[in-house]
């Protein structure tokens, strides 16, 4: 489905966004053009005064730089995510949570500084054990993730989708992806966007 289209699975799954219409397709030209907006990293900046990179206030340009730095080159799945009770809902919470708001969908956060999110694509499957599914489907993503290409990103040792946060290994254990970004969600961000429209 096209970004924003409403997803028609009314059931528990999982969902990815991709730069490619097509999820078989590894090499797209979508993927080449795809990257970080300056407007959206200033628009997140404002939204989240209090948002820190390493510690302390970032520029626009270290931040950009670092949220790049977040994404697999050349990898089109942006994100990969799971919805207990309906794939159409949470999806839909997704699209409508304003850049930097804590609710209703504060995961997945980084999605919403890229350029052009209407030509990204949401892949989509109906299954009963959504956690397992997206656990299983985060790791295989890590672990097809080669050493040199996992060399280039922030954190090497979680090689996720630009977009997820943290998997779960083989054993269980939780893994964050060490990006050292801090505060990039807030409530407030969620209440000025709503003024703004209102």
């Amino acid at each position: 489905m096209p970004w924003g289209a409403p997803v028609p699975a009314s059931g528990p799954g999982v969902y990815l966004v991709s730069a490619n219409r097509d999820p078989d397709d590894m090499h797209g030209e979508a993927v080449q053009r795809l990257g970080v907006s300056p407007a959206a990293v200033g628009e997140l900046l404002t939204n989240c005064p209090r948002l820190r990179l390493d510690g302390v206030q970032p520029t626009p340009s270290a931040l950009l730089r670092r949220l790049e730095a977040m994404r697999p080159p050349g990898e089109p799945v942006l994100y990969i995510g799971l919805a207990g009770s309906s794939v159409s809902t949470r999806t839909g919470q997704y699209y409508r949570t304003p850049l930097g708001a804590a609710k209703p969908h504060a995961g997945g956060w980084p999605l919403k500084c890229l350029g052009g999110l209407d030509q990204l694509w949401v892949h989509f499957a109906s299954c009963v054990a959504v956690k397992t599914v997206e656990r299983t489907m985060l790791r295989v993503f890590s672990e097809q993730i080669d050493g040199r290409t996992a060399s280039l990103l922030v954190d090497p040792a979680a090689p996720l989708p630009f977009a997820n946060l943290a998997y779960f290994t083989r054993e269980g254990r939780r893994v964050r992806k060490q990006h050292g970004i801090a505060g990039a969600t807030t409530r407030a961000a969620r209440k000025s966007a709503v003024s703004l429209k209102g």
